[in-house]
């Protein structure tokens, strides 16, 4: 079995980890910066920049889209084979259904002239595509709104990070599982080796 997209994948993860927003997530002890929100910055929170954020947002695209062979859905493809243990296997399950929950949850924002909450994915979707991953004509201008709001933006912010906060606790996660399985992999292969 080919253990490049689980080396990939943990690469990415790793360069996540060293992103100044990794950082400062893990310290969220957030304080908003009203000169930010008088100038309709929607990043309004202390030591959190646009780049910090861009940094973040490039390299976890590469995990959750699918064009490069190693986002969570191509090692989905990985761990349901037959050779991978059924507790990894699992464990990976569990992980993609973390994020899957959060997704379908509901945020507590409302749309505009509506009623109706926005899901999480909606948000996520519309943030992430619509301005910061890529500028998706399906999501740009709902982007433009939810960004160019002043304290409401913040609070979007908010619940972006939010997100972002699951994301890579989920990454980080089956980075760990990833290591368990490449063991398991390379000892098999050294295995079938000596036994030739």
């Amino acid at each position: 079995m080919d253990i490049t997209p689980l080396i990939l994948f943990n690469e990415k993860v790793n360069r996540i980890d060293n992103c100044r927003l990794t950082k400062r997530m893990d310290k969220p002890n957030y304080k908003i910066q009203h000169d930010k929100i008088m100038n309709l910055d929607w990043i309004a929170v202390d030591d959190v920049t646009p780049d910090d954020v861009d940094a973040f947002v490039c390299n976890l695209r590469l995990l959750i889209q699918d064009r490069d062979g190693f986002s969570i859905r191509c090692l989905s493809k990985i761990y349901e084979k037959d050779n991978v243990p059924k507790e990894l296997s699992g464990a990976f399950t569990e992980q993609r259904q973390k994020w899957i929950t959060h997704l379908n949850s509901m945020s507590l924002l409302t749309k505009q002239g509506d009623n109706e909450k926005y899901s999480n994915e909606e948000l996520f979707n519309i943030l992430f595509y619509g301005g910061l991953a890529h500028q998706n004509k399906e999501y740009i201008n709902e982007f433009m709104v939810l960004t160019k709001q002043g304290a409401f933006s913040a609070f979007v912010f908010g619940f972006f990070l939010s997100s972002l906060s699951t994301i890579l606790n989920v990454v980080r996660n089956i980075r760990e599982l990833n290591i368990t399985l490449i063991e398991i992999l390379k000892d098999k292969q050294h295995i079938e080796a000596d036994s030739q």
